[in-house]
């Protein structure tokens, strides 16, 4: 183990080690449920659940696999011993989703995956696994193992690593009446913080508390370990803890204390990314300066976004930033503590544990075949990879059929200029609204990013954050998106550092891979790796948003009747953390409880400003469309159900 590696969310979390005498952070109890769905989004149940499991390559907690399973719940207790940190029914408080052990059998009708005879099999063997290697240890959705490797900055080997998956952060599920729909590609209601701050408690309660090192030492040595083997699992594990709270003092002298709290529901993903390639990747090399320089505060929480149909945006990034799949892929997996050597020179630079074919699968099962292909009867296919989950009458309720006529009518007058016609009318599948076919005959959805007055501070991230680099990697932006080799650069935009270093690190893992030129294309998606930082968000089409509360990119307005409410109406501080729906203004309910996060609009980063319909005559950014009555805000809701 590289003891020094700073993970992704080390950095806040395990700073508590100095704490011994607190405690660990309050959680919301999860409401009883008497059955689990996951909702028909064209996946088979086998390709779901390696979806959900597959390795990026990923170490985003800084401990082995082995380490991460064997380590108690961060209780204080004076009879009986702890449950483990990885109990389903304890990581479902931090808003995670169970997981079964394996796919076959009633266990996994239990979880919601429902029965496959004879498929599931298949399908996992198609992505070269067995039921029995996808989630050994009944993790959550989002968890995977990776199994031991060679550090490419040091040269080590590494035992099995644990890691999130791009499934952590992007399925979502809610809860209805003692119904839990799960939702493949919506956002998740997940709190990393609050995680990483447990296991950081974890890691100290085994170390100072009365027999917690020796029953965590059972699990990772056997009960037959040698004095000599407890002894260096001691000294490893001491070393660990100190290395990690030296490394996050560090980080937060540097930083300062987040200025804003991201909570449930939220990630600060781009200031982390930028934390995670720009200051641990350049961590024990050979680096000129302190990399601790580029660390940057949490300051612009944004919602997990919803993924389906991005395959085939022709920006796919959410913000409209990033237009190749693989780079926007990579990058999503070296942010989460993918390893990648950006520091030693001695060993091959951008070398990483990115396992380039595991993210063209995904990418692929996300994307399905070219949706506008056309059929027999000439009319386009559709989006045949993850298709929007559509409203579940039977756990929901009907529509009103009224309201929804009505609703349609408003749609087409305010919000179809911006989100385009409705995916399943032919209307949209118009050749205006794609760019023109490429090499492979592929077209994408064009989304230009509009600002919509929303608030700023994820933009400028992108904007205006610099970051040294060390000159051996031979930064050079300017031959980013086809462009022709300039001079290479040592500071230069977070943006334009982070497309080069990302593109540098996908060749690297082809080059290792021996995959010929055509394959590479295909695998980037048929596109440049060109970047835009706009200030604005695109205007995505809106089948199914009623399952992608809360609403604006920084998840300030809890539910659509809200975003379509005046400023004035929408909830000045609403709580987040519950997965109970509100099927009639469509979101999460914001009802405040032990353990929920309290999201303040007045706080920079969190504002809920933009997106406004207001009355004729008021001027001012971020206002859409006219005023609409209340009657006409349920009819636009109602219908927004059915997209």
């Amino acid at each position: 183990m590289n003891a020094s590696r700073l993970s992704i969310v080390a950095a806040a979390g395990l700073l508590p080690l100095t704490l011994l005498g607190a405690c660990a952070p309050a959680l919301p109890t999860p409401a009883p449920t008497k059955e689990a769905v996951w909702l028909d989004q064209n996946w088979k149940p086998g390709e779901r659940y390696w979806y959900h499991h597959a390795s990026q390559g990923t170490s985003t907690f800084p401990i082995s696999y082995a380490w991460f399973v064997a380590l108690e719940q961060p209780d204080i207790r004076v009879f009986g011993e702890p449950k483990m940190l990885a109990d389903e029914s304890y990581l479902q408080q931090f808003g995670f989703i169970p997981s079964p052990k394996r796919l076959g059998g009633a266990t996994a009708r239990d979880y919601g995956y429902g029965a496959e005879p004879g498929s599931a099999k298949a399908v996992l063997a198609a992505y070269n696994q067995s039921e029995d290697e996808v989630n050994p240890d009944g993790l959550p959705v989002g968890f995977a193992r990776t199994k031991g490797y060679v550090d490419p900055t040091t040269g080590k080997p590494l035992p099995d690593q644990i890691g999130l998956t791009c499934a952590a952060c992007h399925t979502g599920h809610i809860e209805y009446n003692g119904v839990s729909l799960r939702i493949d590609g919506a956002p998740a209601v997940i709190n990393l913080d609050a995680l990483t701050a447990a296991l950081g408690y974890s890691l100290a309660y085994t170390k100072v508390l009365p027999g917690r090192f020796d029953r965590f030492a059972d699990r990772v040595l056997g009960v037959n370990r040698t004095a000599e083997q407890t002894a260096a699992l001691r000294e490893q594990f001491e070393q660990t803890l100190t290395t990690l709270e030296t490394l996050a003092k560090r980080g937060a002298a540097q930083s300062g204390n987040p200025a804003v709290t991201e909570g449930f529901n939220r990630l600060d993903a781009l200031t982390r990314i930028g934390n995670t390639v720009f200051t641990n990747d350049l961590l024990n090399g050979k680096v000129e300066f302190d990399p601790f320089t580029n660390v940057a505060a949490i300051t612009a929480p944004v919602k997990y976004p919803h993924i389906w149909n991005a395959s085939w945006f022709d920006w796919v990034q959410y913000d409209a930033s990033i237009m190749q799949p693989m780079v926007r892929n990579a990058g999503e997996a070296m942010g989460v503590a993918a390893r990648v050597n950006l520091s030693n020179p001695d060993r091959k630079l951008y070398a990483s544990s990115v396992p380039v074919d595991n993210l063209y699968r995904m990418e692929q099962l996300l994307a399905g075949p070219n949706p506008r292909a056309r059929k027999p009867d000439g009319s386009m296919t559709g989006f045949q990879g993850l298709t929007a989950p559509k409203w579940p009458q039977a756990v929901l309720g009907t529509v009103d059929e009224a309201k929804r006529a009505r609703g349609a009518g408003l749609y087409q007058e305010l919000c179809q200029g911006c989100h385009l016609p409705p995916v399943d009318t032919p209307a949209f599948w118009d050749a205006k609204y794609w760019t023109k076919p490429n090499a492979a005959k592929q077209s994408y959805l064009k989304v230009t990013p509009i600002n919509v007055g929303t608030d700023p501070a994820q933009a400028n991230i992108l904007q205006t954050r610099t970051v040294q680099l060390p000159a051996f990697l031979k930064v050079d932006p300017s031959s980013l998106c086809n462009g022709k080799p300039g001079e290479p650069v040592t500071r230069t935009t977070f943006a334009a550092a982070l497309g080069y270093v990302v593109q540098k690190t996908a060749e690297a893992a082809y080059d290792e891979n021996k995959v010929p030129p055509a394959k590479r294309e295909e695998m980037n998606g048929f596109r440049p790796n060109c970047l835009q930082a706009e200030g604005g968000y695109k205007a995505r089409p809106l089948d199914g948003i009623w399952a992608a509360g809360p609403y604006l990119h920084n998840g300030s307005v809890p539910t659509l009747y809200d975003l379509l409410s005046p400023l004035a109406e929408r909830p000045k501080s609403f709580c987040l953390g519950l997965r109970s729906f509100d099927p009639v203004k469509v979101g999460y309910r914001t009802d405040c409880a032990d353990g929920t996060f309290t999201l303040d609009t007045k706080i920079p980063g969190n504002t809920n400003v933009g997106h406004q319909f207001v009355g004729s005559g008021v001027a001012g950014s971020g206002i859409i469309g006219r005023g609409l009555s209340e009657q006409e805000r349920w009819d636009l809701v109602e219908y927004l159900k059915t997209l």
